[in-house]
């Protein structure tokens, strides 16, 4: 069986608007717009965090960051959120797609999103073609605040851990024990889901941080996700765990950071 891991990536910053105070129903409006839908929320005053039949739905009040998989079309929900948001009321979106296992199974191709996305926005690309391929899309119309994030991209996973994930035989709370989420951070609230047949999803939150993970075995597409706006020693500690836990064949690390003296910054490692 196959099914696509790698995921497209969705944040926008707004003014004007109190994101928080938004209801459920547009926000079950705009991921249903992608193909998706919510399984279960949680909150804390900074943040509502909704795991979805795809991945991941994070608001904030002047922030949305809505992270899809498999055949989601992410494009959709971001023309959704565009035409409920005045457009001088956008401060930034950025689009980024990690690139599919197996393209032609995908509702439309990074250039044709950036064509729609171009129409209303103006903003740049940029393309990686090395060990790690994939395209982003970012549009900007001031000076950024202070924002950081990193995500861990993990391929083809291997060892016995792996193998278990495979057999469909791992649950909720055997996941739970092998990643040991609370021992690197305190004071979280965790979400999380195992899915049919087989795959994972974890949604935490603290404060304005958030972390997600998403694993999916399949052994023709076998992959695994770790993002989180934690950037702290225990954040880097998580990733190593998890890497001796998975043992992928290939890993990158990806951080994003902009401050209020310099524009979005990307860099991208092998880890």
């Amino acid at each position: 069986m196959f099914y696509e891991g790698r995921e497209k990536r969705l944040e926008i910053i707004i003014t004007g608007h109190n994101l928080l105070e938004y209801s459920e129903s547009f926000w079950i409006e705009m991921v249903s717009e992608a193909n998706t839908n919510i399984l279960s929320q949680i909150k804390n005053k900074h943040i509502s965090a909704y795991l979805l039949s795809e991945s991941s739905l994070f608001v904030w009040h002047n922030k949305i960051l809505l992270i899809t998989c498999g055949n989601t079309h992410l494009v959709k929900a971001a023309q959704y959120f565009q035409k409920k948001i005045p457009k001088k009321n956008i401060i930034s979106l950025l689009f980024h797609r990690h690139q599919a296992i197996q393209p032609n199974r995908q509702k439309s191709s990074f250039e044709q999103d950036s064509q729609l996305l171009t129409a209303d926005l103006n903003g740049i690309t940029q393309h990686w073609r090395g060990d790690y391929r994939g395209d982003l899309f970012y549009f900007t119309n001031k000076e950024p605040n202070s924002d950081y994030k990193q995500i861990l991209m993990c391929h083809n996973l291997t060892g016995e851990l792996t193998e278990k994930a495979q057999s469909g035989l791992l649950s909720t709370a055997e996941m739970e024990s092998y990643l040991s989420i609370n021992c690197f951070f305190d004071d979280l609230i965790i979400d999380q889901f195992t899915f049919e047949p087989k795959g994972y999803s974890l949604n935490a939150v603290c404060a304005n941080d958030y972390l997600t993970i998403h694993l999916t075995p399949e052994k023709l597409s076998s992959y695994l996700s770790v993002e989180t706006s934690f950037n702290n020693a225990n954040s880097k500690a998580l990733m190593a765990h998890i890497v001796k836990l998975f043992k992928p064949q290939q890993s990158h690390l990806m951080c994003f950071n902009s401050t209020e003296q310099s524009a979005l910054q990307i860099s991208l490692h092998p880890h």
